[in-house]
């Protein structure tokens, strides 16, 4: 009976150890990058005006225009999104973002899991605030590139910082 237990139970766990690596970051295979955040560390996401996928989230835009997926945060918990875009806000169970772009810079803030977060974009500078960071990257030569605490580089439409749910999320994914 025990062993059953046992069996039944470490079968319950890789199954869900699977989900959750199948679950960050793999993307169907007509999943066409726009843009894209690589950081140093190993983190980062690609994304498109629709999807935006990285180690530490999946989520994408629904047909009825609200966005839903998983956020993995600090802890690698899953956190599941349930979010609309309107205005400049991006709210939604777990996470409420404004994003907006004036004068040359997006400014995404606003929290998530409760936390607050905030990233300011600039073409010679990149600011990041979490609860467990404050760093800043200034811009080097190489198109994309900054360099900071660590080397990032923005990819694509990301070296436009335009003020979407998919580049605040794409940041999130890169820095939570």
């Amino acid at each position: 009976m025990i062993r059953t237990t046992l069996v039944s139970l470490a079968m319950v766990a890789l199954a869900s150890c699977a989900e959750g690596a199948a679950g960050a970051g793999s993307a169907p295979a007509d999943f066409a990058p726009t843009g894209g955040i690589v950081v140093a560390s190993g983190n980062g996401s690609r994304f498109n005006a629709t999807r935006v996928v990285g180690p530490k989230l999946d989520v994408s835009q629904r047909p009825d225009g609200t966005w839903g997926g998983s956020i993995y945060g600090s802890s690698g918990t899953r956190t599941p999104i349930d979010a609309t875009f309107k205005g400049g806000e991006f709210v939604g169970s777990n996470i409420r973002l404004s994003i907006t772009r004036e004068g040359g810079q997006t400014t995404v803030v606003g929290s998530f899991q409760d936390r607050i977060i905030r990233f300011e974009v600039t073409a010679a500078e990149i600011r990041v605030r979490t609860g467990s960071r404050s760093e800043n990257y200034v811009k080097l030569d190489a198109p994309g590139e900054y360099g900071g605490p660590q080397s990032l580089k923005l990819e694509g439409e990301a070296q436009q910082a335009p003020p979407t749910p998919a580049f605040a999320l794409a940041m999130m994914g890169a820095f939570i």
